[in-house]
């Protein structure tokens, strides 16, 4: 188990054309930084970083708060392989 930041979620009409335009200004912003796009019945979700601790996605958050504000810590299982990315 580990911690991602989830920077947009939204079940809205355009929720995927927003979910994607919100991973291309995170990549765009935080190139060293993994993202992800999901789709979880019925919200499109982005997801970011790999962390290993509350506090490592404490400190993320942070990073992250000024570009966006309503980004939240969520606990999620992450596979060993997307460390090493």
């Amino acid at each position: 188990n580990g911690y991602r930041i989830v920077i947009f979620m939204s079940n809205s009409q355009t929720a995927r054309r927003d979910a994607v335009t919100a991973q291309e200004n995170f990549t765009t912003l935080f190139p060293n930084e993994q993202s992800y796009l999901s789709y979880e019945n019925p919200y499109f979700k982005v997801a970011v970083g790999n962390c290993t601790s509350q506090d490592e996605a404490i400190i993320l958050l942070g990073r992250l708060r000024h570009t966006f504000p309503k980004a939240f810590i969520v606990r999620e299982s992450i596979n060993i392989s997307e460390f090493t990315r």
